[in-house]
């Protein structure tokens, strides 16, 4: 991350930040496996692509999917002593994803404070039906092999490696007898490509941090995220704060945010 890329980010005023000293350990890592994930936000202008890089933490009953790039930008900001802080750089987002393999389990945590608060719901582990289809390629060294499926909304093409014999990938998905190491929706708005693979010597905790989440259903947290997207100015007026653009210096007027989430349904 770049000092450059953060000063030219807009400012929300005010933010509220978030304290990541204090978390509880829910398993110890021994495989890291990083993605890029290029997305698209408004389906209007199919050539703006967001980028965020995202790691997947694999320990012994639970994993973590999450966004590096968000971790990164905290410990910039904690070092900053201003009032106003710029955003994290385009494309960050701040949803982390624990698979608790023995309870098939999945807890979806959003730490961001642009909504007012942190989220959290919980889910039983999506049963994913793939089909796996005789069609390969090298991802990275790795022999892979493709498989298709729909899932909530979207049709996805997958890759992965038996090499790598986890049940586990990118975002929610999983449920194939190898890990996941690229796949994306037949729109291309949502992309996870695997950057890289390292086993750990030295185990890393899984982190889950204790805030002050506020618990929510995932149908009833996806409903609140639309309705931020859609009223987004009436929304920061509720909260007695409004969108600041340091380039103008002006509030900005617009009335919603592009709307293309991951989840359709």
């Amino acid at each position: 991350m770049q000092l450059t890329d953060l000063q030219a980010q807009q400012f929300w005023a005010p933010r509220n930040f978030l304290n990541f000293d204090k978390y509880r350990t829910l398993d110890s890592a021994s495989l890291k496996v990083s993605y890029k994930l290029t997305y698209i936000k408004d389906t209007t202008q199919l050539n703006t692509k967001y980028t965020d890089l995202q790691v997947l933490m694999i320990g012994k009953h639970t994993s973590k999917y999450f966004s590096q790039q968000y971790v990164e930008y905290n410990k910039y900001i904690k070092q900053l002593n201003k009032k106003s802080i710029p955003n994290a750089p385009r494309g960050t987002l701040s949803i982390e994803i624990f698979k608790d393999f023995i309870g098939n389990k999945l807890t979806v945590t959003d730490l961001k404070s642009d909504l007012g608060s942190s989220f959290l719901y919980k889910e039983d582990s999506p049963q994913i039906t793939w089909t796996i289809l005789n069609e390969n390629q090298t991802i990275l060294s790795y022999p892979c092999q493709k498989a298709t499926t729909t899932f909530r909304g979207r049709k996805y093409e997958a890759w992965f490696t038996t090499k790598i014999p986890i049940n586990n990938g990118p975002w929610k998905f999983g449920g194939l007898p190898g890990l996941i190491l690229q796949i994306s929706d037949k729109q291309n708005n949502y992309v996870f490509e695997c950057t890289g693979i390292e086993s750990l010597r030295i185990k890393e905790p899984i982190k889950f941090y204790t805030l002050e989440y506020k618990e929510l259903k995932r149908e009833d947290y996806n409903q609140f995220v639309k309705r931020f997207h859609k009223n987004t100015i009436p929304f920061y007026k509720a909260l007695g704060s409004g969108v600041y653009d340091m380039a103008t210096d002006k509030y900005l007027t617009f009335q919603q945010l592009p709307f293309n989430p991951i989840e359709k349904d």
